[in-house]
């Protein structure tokens, strides 16, 4: 078991100017994985205080990754990088809206994920996904469901409802573009059935998304300000 410190989208004060090394030490935090959208100061700040390790992918905020990478982090995006013998795999960024870096297409995010999967398929799996962007909880709305962006004549269907082309599940996908989830998401979550699925990018779906939902046997955890996860 790995005890694993999740960070997304937000500083949290109690991890970064009210820092209590003590409190932190009787964590016993062993890895920390950032969802994205955190300045790599941050992540360095984290990485020096608890020295530990730190696995990332980029949020569709960072910009500034490529030039000013936060230091003493591995970017895990579309490779497989072990710790402690688990398997992590990550995809980094979120929905093209305004082809700003880390954004893509459901179509370019299915190419990521068609030749990860041979790494992934070499490692034998995959234990943990991390991702910045949540999965399209409501498959496939394009292709009948109303759930998101429905004809003119249709009710929307409120988060948190029933998806229509799903009645065994909840609709959590928000509605904007920027935020959308990605189909490509929920395939390899399905097809791989990792123990747990990390993302960022809904900051907790901006009160209506839980913090914890399942997809198959996959625990999905929104990362956003920080969670304690034992993996």
């Amino acid at each position: 078991m790995v005890r694993v410190l999740a960070v997304a989208d937000a500083t949290d004060r109690g991890l970064y100017e009210h820092f209590n090394k003590e409190r932190w030490d009787k964590e016993r935090i062993e890895l920390i994985v950032s969802c994205g959208d955190l300045k790599p100061s941050y992540l360095d700040y984290l990485v020096s205080q608890l020295n530990v390790p730190c696995f990332y992918v980029r949020g569709n905020h960072d910009v500034t990754y490529e030039k000013d990478p936060p230091g003493g982090c591995v970017d895990i995006h579309d490779r497989v990088e072990r710790f402690k013998g688990l398997r992590f795999y990550g995809l980094e960024g979120s929905y093209w809206y305004n082809g700003g870096p880390a954004q893509y297409t459901e179509r370019q995010m299915w190419w990521k994920a068609f030749w990860g999967g041979f790494s992934l398929r070499q490692a034998g799996g995959v234990d943990v996904l991390v991702a910045h962007s949540a999965p399209r909880m409501c498959p496939l709305p394009e292709k009948g469901c109303v759930c998101v962006h429905p004809p003119a004549d249709t009710q929307i269907n409120p988060i948190g409802q029933t998806c229509y082309i799903d009645p065994d599940r909840k609709n959590w996908d928000p509605a904007d573009l920027p935020h959308r989830g990605f189909d490509t998401l929920r395939s390899v979550i399905l097809k791989y059935q990792p123990r747990f699925f990390l993302h960022g990018h809904t900051h907790l779906g901006y009160g209506t998304r839980p913090r914890e939902l399942t997809l198959g046997k996959t625990r999905l955890i929104d990362a956003y300000g920080y969670v304690i996860l034992d993996i």
